[in-house]
């Protein structure tokens, strides 16, 4: 009798073990779509567990959960977005859970972009979000406070570091934006901003110049040259007639080239008609620009293009006039050409 009670249950501990391991290493049939399951902070395993019950993405719920839990697998789940493809096993499931296996996005910032750019370019990246939300992001008052500039900023123009970055696709938008300030903090030191200072420029005025050296050139070997006209240029009380700050002045009705009468047309950034600094930054610089800032060199006051990317560099207007006769015959012939 007790043989037959021993057999008998080693046949029914056989058979539960047998359909554990079947479940655990089959799909549930029910699962016929890809599911992206979005975990959030603080989510407990059995509240997950079911969730992907909800989704058909996992059977029988509470084996998940006791399972993982005799083989200590309920560790910290890391928040993010997980992706379970059809044919996905509950073993497969667990094993993406424990590894924090997260879907994510690589999003790049390029050098130079101002807001309304950056705003476009992440709709594109984030689908779900509209541009016209990162737009007033980059407007709002809180992350403004977060960036931590005591400098009455309107926007976060020029704070959005170039980089890029790792995101998870699901992540929140504000924390999207929060992300590029805590790696402008980051690279941005407070050495940094000390030189600036003793250059005369508090951190407002040193990520404007920034701004504007990183449009006026993309050669790496020139930004110091172009740092140190626009010093000299600030010291003499120059103007510093630089084109991309008319262009931001006038983003909204900029049709892609520059005219007379823009160059003519007031406003707080064209710095054709106003001396100094434009009110704020105009794009937003990258590493590269931001150091070259704080080491300008040469005692250039004037540069203009070449042609070929590069630019003529001078001291002054006698031989400025005359590289921009040259640059004007180099477009004549160009245009020719064409």
């Amino acid at each position: 009798m007790i043989k037959k009670t021993l057999f008998l249950i080693i046949v029914i501990l056989s058979l539960c073990f047998g359909y554990i391991f079947y479940w655990f290493v089959s799909p549930n049939p029910e699962h016929s779509q890809s599911v992206d399951y979005n975990l959030t902070e603080g989510s407990s395993f059995s509240r997950v567990a079911n969730d992907l019950e909800k989704e058909n993405i996992l059977s029988n719920p509470k084996l998940f959960v006791f399972y993982a839990k005799i083989t200590h697998l309920t560790g910290n789940l890391k928040v993010g977005t997980y992706r379970f493809p059809v044919g996905i096993s509950p073993q497969q499931i667990l094993m993406k859970l424990i590894h924090g296996d997260i879907v994510t996005i690589k999003v790049t910032i390029p050098e130079g972009l101002n807001i309304y750019q950056v705003a476009e370019k992440l709709s594109k990246d984030f689908p779900k979000v509209p541009e016209k939300k990162w737009v007033e992001l980059a407007h709002s008052a809180e992350l403004i406070q977060f960036l931590g500039y005591d400098h009455n900023l309107k926007n976060l123009e020029g704070f959005l570091l170039p980089e890029t970055y790792v995101f998870d696709p699901n992540l929140p938008p504000k924390q999207v934006i929060k992300a590029f300030i805590v790696e402008f903090k980051k690279n941005v030191t407070p050495a940094m901003i000390a030189k600036a200072k003793q250059l005369g420029l508090n951190p407002m005025q040193y990520i404007t110049l920034a701004s504007i050296i990183e449009k006026e050139t993309g050669v790496p070997a020139e930004r110091e040259r172009v740092a140190g006209v626009y010093w000299n240029r600030l010291k003499k009380n120059m103007r510093l007639q630089a084109d991309p700050t008319v262009i931001y002045g006038i983003w909204f009705k900029y049709k892609g080239s520059l005219t007379k009468k823009d160059l003519l047309t007031p406003t707080p950034y064209n710095t054709y008609v106003t001396f100094g600094l434009p009110p704020g930054p105009i794009a937003s610089p990258g590493i590269a620009s931001l150091k070259a800032t704080l080491n300008p060199i040469s005692n250039d006051l004037y540069f203009v293009a070449k042609g070929d990317g590069t630019h003529v560099f001078s001291t002054n207007l006698k031989d400025h006039n005359k590289a921009v006769r040259n640059y004007v015959i180099y477009l004549r012939a160009n245009k020719h050409k064409e």
